[in-house]
């Protein structure tokens, strides 16, 4: 058995339903190479997950028009995800979920504005418009019984990030003014954000290439409206020998673990001979103050780049992260889990699946992982779903 079967669930995935909850199958599927999937929203929350079913947003560009889709899956053996049903009313795109308090919060990017709904167990709420302008990036955290969301918005010859939150009131939708989280005279090239909400406060993050290379900011406040502090999270690493051109840090998202530690993964290309590798660092005082950076990338991978990394918890035992590498020479989803301070060893989470990409991941409250991924297969793709009692 080979090292990368080191943890229970690589090794039952190998096999594929070999062991018992576990299952594999198909959400989407295309036939023709034109059409395609995406799951690209930033911070990567395009599924969410409560005690009973699991609900997952995407792209979907068919006869050259791009739809976002919502569907759900009850959760229990063998059950599958309902009919896609269509957010917006004209192309549509970014999609995020997020379950907040007992409410799926969704949210996509449509006609140049941010707009927002909540998906319960009756009909949906109306669309609201919570932004406008030439947005091109989303993004979806929860704060309670309410959602944050956050966004990238072209300003004047840069990008800005602005984040506001939204709530169910009396069966509407209400949100807040948006706000912007940095000046832009600062930070003029503001873009991937991400929200959460630990330790009584709500943090903020983005990257920034005013520089001239790529860091990654974060900023947090007890309301949208104090964003009072802000501070690098990666390392500076200078262009030298041993780290190439030095660094470059892109690609951030959250997750709220155990005592509500705040923790970031990202990529950066501090060895820039092998590409981008998967960093992540801790906050314990809700985005206040960043740990040292840690390297999520065994011996085995550090020899290829990593790409679309992702990040879940159950918000308290349970913590993973994932992201697609080629160390076998094709494309497979790794995973690496957070036991304390330390990430585990590397493993494969796609198993023999073929030509695998942009991985998705949520926990149920009691511990059930769900995972999807995008697979290539001939001149067609499939969007590709398992859980896992983890």
């Amino acid at each position: 058995m080979s090292s990368r079967c080191a943890l229970a669930l690589g090794c039952a995935l190998l096999g594929m339903g070999a062991a018992a909850g576990s299952e594999l199958q198909t959400v989407a599927a295309t036939a023709n190479a034109a059409d395609f999937f995406q799951l690209e929203s930033s911070g990567r929350k395009n599924m969410a997950a409560d005690d009973r079913r699991v609900g997952l947003v995407w792209e979907e560009t068919r006869n050259r028009h791009t739809v976002s889709q919502l569907a759900f899956r009850p959760l229990g053996d063998k059950q599958p995800f309902s009919e896609p049903l269509k957010l917006g009313e004209r192309d549509a795109f970014n999609p995020v979920i997020a379950s907040c308090g007992g409410h799926f919060y969704v949210a996509w990017i449509e006609q140049d504005s941010v707009r927002a709904s909540v998906y319960d167990d009756t009909p949906p709420s109306p669309a609201t418009v919570v932004a406008e302008g030439n947005i091109n990036e989303l993004t979806i955290g929860c704060r309670d019984d309410r959602a944050l969301l956050g966004w990238s918005a072209r300003s004047g010859k840069g990008y800005r990030v602005q984040a506001a939150e939204i709530r169910l009131e009396a069966g509407h939708l209400r949100h807040s003014e948006p706000v912007a989280v940095a000046p832009q005279d600062t930070y003029r090239f503001q873009t991937n954000p991400g929200v959460a909400f630990a330790k009584g406060r709500v943090v903020v993050t983005w990257h920034d290439r005013s520089s001239g290379t790529n860091l990654l900011y974060a900023t947090s406040g007890k309301t949208l409206q104090q964003l009072d502090h802000q501070v690098q999270v990666n390392e500076l690493i200078e262009k030298s020998y041993e780290w190439g051109s030095g660094s470059s840090a892109v690609r951030n998202t959250l997750a709220v673990g155990h005592n509500q530690r705040l923790v970031a993964i990202w990529l950066d290309k501090r060895a820039s001979r092998a590409g981008y590798k998967v960093y992540s660092a801790f906050s314990n005082d809700g985005g206040l103050s960043w740990g040292d950076n840690y390297d999520l990338i065994d011996e085995w991978g550090a020899i290829v780049p990593q790409w679309t990394p992702a990040l879940a918890s159950n918000g308290r035992d349970r913590l993973i992260a994932v992201w697609m590498d080629a160390r076998e020479d094709r494309k497979t989803i790794w995973s690496s889990r957070l036991n304390g301070m330390t990430w585990a060893a590397n493993t494969n989470l796609s198993g023999d699946e073929q030509d695998v990409s942009c991985p998705v991941i949520a926990y149920s409250p009691n511990g059930t992982l769900h995972v999807v991924w995008i697979e290539t297969a001939g001149t067609g793709s499939r969007i590709r779903y398992f859980s896992e009692q983890d």
